[in-house]
């Protein structure tokens, strides 16, 4: 028993590693600032795609396997349209938020789940008078 344990286990963290060796994230994305009228919201892109729940494909949906080259959200999901994505606000609150109600549903650590803007929009520091 303790051997197919181990096996697995072996499995398992050599499948992360060779998944997490294949993630292509440029440098200037592994974290990302979205500046939005409440606040900043900082995405840890890196982490996130280093997580066994997810693949590329689950942010990046219109992702095409020989595709090279990743659109930016802002691409389909305009600000002012809705014709044929939601809005990009609509967008990441309901994928951000409804993947963190789902992995705490399954008993999993996830990031914020309240619908508290200031949980996830942050407004820089103003600079002091001088």
């Amino acid at each position: 028993m303790r051997l197919k344990i181990f096996t697995f286990a072996v499995l398992f963290m050599l499948t992360n590693y060779v998944m997490a060796a294949e993630l292509s994230i440029p440098e200037e994305k592994t974290v990302i600032q979205f500046h939005t009228k409440l606040g900043d919201v900082t995405f840890a892109h890196a982490m996130h795609a280093g997580l066994s729940i997810t693949q590329c494909t689950t942010c990046h949906h219109k992702m095409m396997p020989e595709d090279t080259v990743v659109k930016p959200c802002h691409d389909c999901h305009q600000h002012k349209s809705e014709e044929t994505a939601p809005k990009t606000k609509k967008a990441f609150h309901t994928r951000c938020t409804g993947c963190h109600e789902y992995t705490v549903a399954g008993g999993q650590h996830a990031g914020p789940v309240k619908k508290k803007c200031r949980l996830c929009h942050i407004k820089p520091p103003k600079e002091q008078a001088k």
